[in-house]
């Protein structure tokens, strides 16, 4: 044979290698694949025995806390005539009206709770509620004086969770206080709450001042109905991880380091109920709002999210060493890209059950700092020196360090994550311009 053609041969001898590697490593990291997806599901059912566990602690504690009221119920009578103008029946019907005004200002004190290794978040609360009901205009309902039932009428205030309630509550009306009973049976207002006889309420009771005080322990939210006319609620607070919901947002608030301030002003034009109804022609369940304690990326959202990079990570780590064997022509065994493989997919499980323990970010540190430790000593068996060891740790080290910032920007990871990547394969392709590929 020519000594070219043994060139020839030799060079497809090469070329037939460099492809077949490259198969085996996209082989690998397709392999890997099945761990990696076993990590995430281990990660998912360990945030479900957190929420399990968190919801029993609110369970014992109280859930989360709607407060809807106060909504003044006056019962009235309405007849039904046959031909001749006779009364056939009677029925007692029920008239809700609403305040003019309603202020409320209350204050959250929140608290964790630990159960075994896993925390929660609960809250006690100080609510004032004060108002003012005007004189209700009956003739516009079509219901005549002579047919309202003032000795039965009462005030209605919804409360999702009574367990909730640490005091006793007494409402002052005009010069008047009255103390409220539990219990309410009209799911027009809510499902639990409490009410208040007013059996010497008339016509001339009004225009009508009225406010109550609520020491409220709850978890997760706190929320509350727009029923008056104007409704302003302020609420304050020294969690500083706020989360607004419902059908109306803050019409400004502050959050810094030491909590939050929020104030909201809702008009009767920004709901779609009246101030005044009879019967069940409108529900106010629809149009609560307020705030909820949350905590921004707990360490097991983190760790899902940290964990579905770990194809990423692999597979620049399988690129540089695979480049490492290209310039330095030191072969890597497909074995040994198994095991560095698989030193990235313990990172994820280091970083799960040390975060439960002490939290995200050192737990990211530590879990980081070992398997480097970990791939440089491995490497550097295989590897022709000290340098080329350095080298690959240091590529793993800026992609768990790139992995971790993209974690912290949370909105603008995907800009950033997808300049980074655009980066990393033009600086690839820079420093691989020049390889000859084909021997040539």
């Amino acid at each position: 044979m020519e000594p070219k053609e043994m060139i020839r041969d030799a060079q497809k001898s090469i070329n037939w290698q460099i492809t077949f590697k490259v198969f085996i490593i996209g082989l690998i990291a397709i392999v890997l694949l099945i761990p990696k997806f076993m990590i995430i599901e281990l990660i998912s059912e360990r945030q479900q025995t957190a929420e399990i566990t968190n919801h029993e602690v609110m369970q014992t504690w109280s859930l989360a806390q709607t407060v809807r009221g106060p909504v003044l119920v006056v019962p009235y009578i309405k007849r039904s005539f046959d031909s001749e103008g006779k009364i056939l029946n009677e029925d007692i019907m029920s008239t809700y009206i609403l305040p003019k005004t309603l202020n409320i200002k209350g204050e959250i004190a929140p608290e964790k709770r630990k159960r075994s290794i896993y925390e929660t978040v609960v809250y006690e609360s100080g609510i004032n509620v004060a108002g003012q009901f005007e004189n209700p205009d009956f003739s516009s309902l079509k219901i005549e004086s002579k047919d309202i039932l003032w000795e039965k009428a009462r005030v209605l205030v919804a409360i999702s969770d009574l367990r909730g309630i640490n005091d006793k509550i007494t409402l002052k009306w005009n010069d008047s206080t009255y103390a409220f009973i539990p219990g309410m049976d009209d799911h027009q207002v809510g499902s639990n709450g409490i009410s208040l006889p007013l059996s010497n309420l008339s016509a001339q009771s009004f225009p009508a001042d009225f406010s109550f005080k609520l020491q409220l322990k709850g978890s997760e939210s706190l929320n509350f109905a727009p029923l008056g006319e104007t409704t302003e609620v302020m609420l304050q607070s020294s969690w500083n991880d706020p989360g607004f919901t419902g059908s109306f947002l803050p019409t400004d608030h502050s959050i810094s380091n030491d909590g939050f301030t929020a104030n909201w002003k809702v008009l009767n034009f920004n709901r779609n109920f009246p101030q005044m109804w009879k019967n069940a022609e409108y529900r106010m369940t629809d149009a609560d709002f307020g705030v909820r304690l949350v905590e921004v990326a707990d360490h097991y959202q983190k760790s899902s999210r940290a964990a579905k990079y770990g194809i990423l990570i692999i597979l620049f780590v399988f690129l540089a060493f695979f480049l490492n064997e290209i310039i330095t022509k030191k072969r890597v065994h497909p074995f040994q890209y198994i095991l560095v493989g698989f030193s990235v997919l313990i990172f994820y499980l280091l970083l799960l059950s040390i975060s439960e323990q002490i939290g995200f970010n050192l737990a990211y540190l530590i879990s980081a700092v070992a398997v480097l430790l970990m791939v440089l000593l491995y490497s550097r068996s295989f590897l022709k020196t000290w340098g080329n060891a350095l080298i690959q740790t240091m590529i793993l080290t800026f992609s768990f360090g790139f992995i971790f910032v993209l974690m912290q920007l949370e909105t603008l990871a995907l800009l950033v994550g997808s300049i980074g990547l655009f980066v990393v394969l033009a600086l690839t392709m820079f420093f691989t311009r020049k390889i000859n590929w084909y021997g040539e």
